[in-house]
Parts: structure tokens; sequence; C-alpha cells
């Protein structure tokens, strides 16, 4: 368990094909359900959580994520929270984690954790200008709105879409689209704000080494952890081996995947049963020198050849013959 002076912990849970995502899992035509239209396409969850940021290297202008864990796969969103919670239950001491920021794309699974204490949402900056950029057509207009929207100003945000509605009212497809942005956005309102710009957020100072920037690696942990390598080459997966696969990819990202082979293939003996091993040899070699029981004997009584001590005739040297280079078992009677 990582037990530290952290305070923070930094959750993003990312799901794949959501908001247009790059990358998909193709499930082979046998695995899919039989008696059902199905695209041969199926979501799978990642979630990566970390407390913070370090420099990649003393003087380096570059940041990396600090004790960073992942958990992936197929899972309800009750079950897949559950396999969030132990993850970072396994990993970290939770009752030194005051805030958690979950960091995510506005789906409702997302959002199991929101009414626990400590625990805020925060709208994906990459998929938050995603939607401005897919819906506005005018670039003026979604550059303005995005970088309102990195201000935190939400209320500013939507009454500009409003405003952009109305101009556009003769424009039914334009119009449509803001009204699908705005919606969006009202829906996600409470993650619209970086959390960093948040008063109702207290941020304790981080620990020296530490930084707390701001939210936006969920397509480079999409990428890296699981798109690399279960999509190159445009490969198809049975469900249950890309939920294995995920799994693994995701003990890899914790650094544990060595340790779990190791535990799979070397047999580890508890300190116990190698007592009572090492008893039971003591006790073997000590029989040694004892004197052994007599035991019974049990004797075989052995045949001779036929016909010993009896006078030759052909037939009888004949068959002599046959069983001096063959077994009676092995001659067939005809």
């Amino acid at each position: 368990m990582r037990s530290s002076p952290i305070l923070s912990i930094f959750i993003v849970i990312l799901m794949w094909n959501f908001l247009n995502s790059t990358c998909t899992i193709y499930i082979l035509p046998s695995d899919r359900p039989k008696g059902k239209k199905s695209r041969g396409k199926k979501e799978i969850k990642l979630a990566v959580a970390y407390d913070g940021w370090v420099k990649r290297s003393p003087g380096s202008d570059e940041y990396i994520t600090h004790n960073k864990i992942a958990c992936a796969g197929f899972a309800s969103s009750k079950e897949f929270k559950e396999l969030v919670d132990a993850t970072i239950a396994k990993e970290y001491n939770v009752d030194e984690i005051e805030i958690k920021i979950i960091n995510g794309d506005g789906a409702s699974w997302i959002k199991e954790s929101l009414g626990e204490e400590g625990v805020y949402f925060q709208l994906d900056p990459f998929h938050k200008s995603q939607a401005v950029i897919k819906n506005v057509e005018d670039k003026k207009d979604a550059h303005k709105l995005i970088k309102m929207l990195d201000e935190g100003k939400a209320e500013e945000s939507l009454e500009y879409i409003t405003k952009l509605i109305i101009e556009q009212k003769d424009d039914e497809k334009q119009k449509e689209k803001l009204e699908k942005l705005y919606n969006y956005l009202v829906a996600n309102k409470e993650g619209i704000t970086p959390y960093q710009k948040r008063e109702e957020i207290k941020i304790p100072e981080a620990p020296e080494g530490i930084e707390y920037k701001h939210l936006g690696t969920m397509e480079n942990n999409i990428f890296d952890i699981l798109a690399n390598r279960m999509n190159a080459g445009k490969m198809s997966w049975t469900e249950k081996g890309a939920n294995n696969l995920a799994k693994i990819l995701a003990l890899k990202t914790n650094g544990k995947l060595n340790s779990v082979v190791e535990a799979y293939f070397n047999v580890t003996i508890s300190e116990e049963k190698l007592a009572e091993i090492k008893e039971e040899i003591k006790l073997s070699a000590a029989d040694v020198n004892k004197k052994q029981k007599k035991a019974k004997a049990y004797h075989i009584q052995r045949g001779g050849m036929p016909f010993e001590g009896c006078a030759m005739t052909n037939s009888r040297k004949a068959i002599r013959e046959i069983l001096r280079y063959k077994c009676l078992s092995e001659l067939k009677v005809i």
C-alpha cells in the first residue's frame, strides 16, 4: 500500500467509443450474441488513477503522472465502480485521501461516485473542446467559446450558445448542432469549471516534488494502455480474450504483471508447510537405521522346457525350437 503525505488523488475514468473516440474493440462473429443484430463492436472501460505530476527528469520541462494505476475490462457501471474502488484501496491508504477529482467525458456511469464526500467531477478538457469544434461551424465563435469554458465561465458559455442558436434560427442543421452542444454542457454543468478554479474545492499543498496540474490525460492513456496493443492491425477479439488482455495491460501499467505471472508459475511453500515437510524427511531418515522387519516371501514357480528328459521325436524337437524364440503367450492356437 502506498502510504505517504499525499492527500489528493486524481482519478481519470475513461471509456472507449464515447463521443466518437477512435478506439474500437471488434468482437469476432462467433462471440456475438445469437439472435441479435450486432455491429461487432463493444465498449471497454478503462480507469486510471494518480496522485499528481512529477518532472520526467531533473531540469526537464516534461511531466509524467505519479503513482499511476489502472484497471480495465468489460463490466456494468456498478461492477466497474467496485473494481476501481478496490484497485485504489489496494494501492493507497484511502483514509489519507481527502479529495478525489473524477475526470471524464460525461457518461452517466462515470458519475457513480458523485455524492460521496470529497468527490468532484470535471468534464474532460479534450472532450469539452471536441464537442464545441464539432457543433460550432464558425471557427471564431468556437475559439471564443472554448476560451470561456477553459476559464470556467459556465453561465456565460451557455448564454453565448443561446445567442448563437437565435442567430442560426433559419439554419435548421446548425441550430440542431448548437442545441446538442447546449444540452451536453447543461448535463455536465457541474464539471465545466476546471477543478483548480472552484471555490468549493480546497486543494491542500502538494508534497515536495509533486505538482497538481490540469487533467487531460484521457486520450493518451487510452492509446498507451489499450489501443496501441489491442487496435494494432485492425485486430478482432473474442469478448473473453479482449477482457483478459485488457486486465493484463492494466497490470503492466501498475508494474504488477511480473509478480502476478511469478505467483502463477512459481510454487511458493508456506513456512508451516515447509516445517511439516522437513519433519517428514527427518522421520524418514531415522527409519533407515532401523532393523527392517522380516517380510513374507512369495516363491515364484518356474517350469522347464516341454518334454525335458523325455525321448525326442521330430515333432517334440520342433515344438522346443519354436518355444526357444517365442513365449507361449505369443503363439496363436488355430
